[in-house]
């Protein structure tokens, strides 16, 4: 099994509406820039420098559950991963703030040029074992839920997919606050 992280978005964002409901203005940094120069270019990025006061603030809505760390819900990370398909199958679990861009496919790659029962017999004599590439986004709420319930499962691709949530920015205090020893 493979994970690699494509992008992390959402920060600036999620920083924006931090303190909104305290009707007050973030304390961070945070730049948002927007360019293109034709129909089929454009960068979109935000820029944050995070002040001591909006993380403390983060962890403390953390610690309180989800419906207090709903800004969390906006920071996304999007990865390429190669697993089996048996991993898939239970990744489907986590349906909110996970979502499926897109999917290697089995029809046009081992079923490729089949059709109608053909297709349908190769299809179902898939092994759960066959690895494909996916690319799915990820809220950093969702990464925090299956830290808290996959950490100790027997299936060895959860652990892979713990140790890659460690390696995003600020997981440590974003997804494992309040739960650090899942951290170590």
């Amino acid at each position: 099994m493979t994970i690699k992280t494509l992008e992390i978005a959402g920060i600036g964002a999620a920083l924006a509406a931090l303190r909104l409901p305290y009707g007050k203005k973030p304390r961070s940094i945070i730049g948002f820039n927007s360019e293109s120069n034709d129909k089929n270019y454009i960068v979109s990025y935000s820029s944050a420098t995070i002040s001591d006061e909006d993380m403390t603030l983060l962890k403390t809505l953390i610690k309180r559950g989800d419906e207090h760390a709903k800004v969390i819900r906006g920071i996304i990370a999007y990865a390429e991963i190669k697993a089996p398909i048996y991993f898939f199958c239970e990744e489907e679990t986590y349906r909110a703030g996970h979502e499926r861009l897109s999917s290697e496919s089995t029809m046009h790659g081992v079923a490729k040029g089949l059709a109608g029962d053909e297709l349908v017999k190769v299809k179902g004599e898939l092994p759960m074992g066959t690895e494909l590439t996916k690319v799915d986004m990820f809220s950093y709420q969702c990464l925090r839920n299956i830290v808290k319930q996959r950490h100790n499962h027997r299936l060895p691709e959860w652990h892979v997919f713990v140790e890659w949530i460690k390696t995003l920015p600020f997981a440590k205090e974003l997804i494992f606050s309040g739960i650090e020893e899942l951290y170590e």
